[in-house]
């Protein structure tokens, strides 16, 4: 989607627009992009939040680590906010890496969202939280939510479920366990997974 790489025209659509014919920095400024291992800057968990606007004001900080389910963590650290985290994010879980990356992207405030296994070191709850807080609001954004977490997943809105790189199955939760397939193979495990916890 952001065109690291190239694709032929007529296949990809952003706002029915083709992207090839989108201006690259038009593109990618419409595009934040948190992959499942993000980098984090030997500095302040707020300045790597307001690393792609760095003259945000601590409240927009705030809110948005409080949308990403960081806040709590980072208001018990010794420092808080201006607390250093040590090269590449050391000093933090996977989890808090992941969601201050989140909230560096939040904060950014683009039209397309996307997660590439972004909260793979979240549990289900948290995640589950997040995303409704990105669906909450009048500010309409698209989110793209690739996961292997089923629970986190089955409050998108369209789901795509792929097998060995293919879409094999489209639909929301309640229409795919309507039908025979692998989504619902899945949920069905899942819950079993789950009673067993």
């Amino acid at each position: 989607m952001p065109r690291l790489l190239d694709i032929e025209s007529g296949q990809l659509f952003l706002d029915g627009v083709d992207i090839t014919k989108i201006a690259l920095a038009d593109l990618r400024g419409a595009i934040a992009y948190v992959p499942q291992d993000s980098f984090l800057f030997s500095t302040t968990i707020k300045n790597n939040i307001r690393y792609g606007d760095p003259l945000s004001e601590q409240e927009q900080i705030e809110s948005v680590a409080k949308l990403a389910q960081i806040q709590s963590e980072i208001n018990n650290f010794p420092q808080q906010y201006e607390t250093i985290v040590g090269e590449r994010g050391i000093t933090l879980s996977g989890g808090q890496r992941q969601r201050t990356a989140l909230a560096r992207a939040m904060l950014v405030n683009a039209p397309v969202l996307i997660l590439d296994d972004a909260l793979s070191s979240v549990d289900n709850q948290t995640a589950t939280q997040i995303l409704k807080n990105l669906s909450g609001g009048t500010e309409r954004k698209t989110v793209i939510f690739i996961t292997h977490q089923l629970s986190a997943a089955a409050a998108a809105d369209r789901i795509f479920v792929m097998e060995k790189g293919k879409i094999v199955e489209t639909g929301n939760h309640l229409q795919l366990l309507k039908q025979k397939g692998l989504y619902r193979t899945l949920w069905s495990q899942h819950q079993i997974e789950e009673l067993l916890h």
